[in-house]
């Protein structure tokens, strides 16, 4: 927390500042933690002044981080914070602009296999969200199949499971969608974005979950049924895998992958956009 708040201290407000924004003189930071989806979600909330998206674009063109005509989104901008080196602070201080902080964080976010996302708004605030894998715990998971393999989705996630026919849904690859009661809801075919061979059942299972407020369907071969599933790490010799958040040995001996449903849902709205 020390070095997060260090090395972005241009987000910090005197409590004469405060006041002139209309705000409390003193100032609040909520840190909260969940689980979520086979994941620790770890938010750190403060009501400050927040960022400037083009100044610390700015600053990196300044540095010589980026060219000049990079055209960079908000987020992006805010990424550029975990750059070694970098810092919008005009003078070094005891305690900060060194630019000495948020490439450590971010250095072991990458050994933990986790992720780390930056927004800000300036005169509100800022939100850090950390999300970690689960090396070790028990979480209810339904098991599903495709192909020859078994995947546990974390029950946390899913909604419902409808049936549909292979041919019964809208559009190809990982734009399709399907009407679910008037709602029409992305889904994404887990044989296509596991690159199985074959073709699926003529009657499809599509697990439909929620994450974050949105509702989107995986297409599998089967559903199995619930079971509470021990999660495991993958370790190092395999490293991080894009839409696995880990495994888990089943009743039989066999074993099943933990399904990264949040990476899966990023990667359908890449596609999509």
């Amino acid at each position: 927390m020390h070095l997060l708040r260090n090395s972005i201290d241009h987000g910090i407000e005197s409590p004469e500042q405060r006041l002139a924004a209309g705000k409390p003189e003193a100032g609040t930071i909520i840190l909260s933690a969940e689980h979520a989806g086979g994941e620790v979600v770890l938010t750190i909330i403060d009501d400050g002044k927040g960022m400037q998206a083009e100044r610390i674009r700015a600053k990196a063109v300044e540095k010589g981080l980026i060219p000049p005509d990079a055209r960079l989104t908000d987020g992006e901008c805010f990424n550029l914070i975990f750059l070694p080196g970098f810092s919008t602070a005009e003078k070094v201080t005891s305690i900060s602009g060194r630019g000495v902080g948020m490439d450590v964080v971010k250095r072991s976010m990458d050994a933990l296999r986790g992720k780390i996302d930056v927004q800000s708004e300036p005169g509100k605030g800022t939100r850090i969200t950390i999300r970690l894998p689960l090396t070790l715990a028990i979480i209810d998971g339904l098991q599903i199949k495709a192909g020859q393999d078994q995947y546990i989705i974390p029950l946390s996630l899913v909604e419902e499971c409808v049936e549909l026919s292979r041919d019964g849904g809208d559009g190809t690859g990982r734009g399709r969608t399907i009407q679910l009661r008037g709602e029409i809801v992305p889904y994404i075919r887990l044989r296509e974005a596991f690159e199985m061979e074959g073709l699926p059942p003529a009657i499809e299972q599509v697990v439909v979950t929620r994450f974050e407020g949105e509702r989107a369907g995986i297409a599998v071969d089967q559903v199995l049924g619930q079971q509470q599933t021990v999660i495991k790490s993958l370790g190092n010799y395999i490293g991080s895998v894009s839409g696995i958040s880990g495994a888990t040995i089943n009743g039989d001996g066999t074993m099943s992958l933990i399904l990264d449903v949040p990476s899966l849902v990023a990667s359908m709205k890449r596609a999509a956009a």
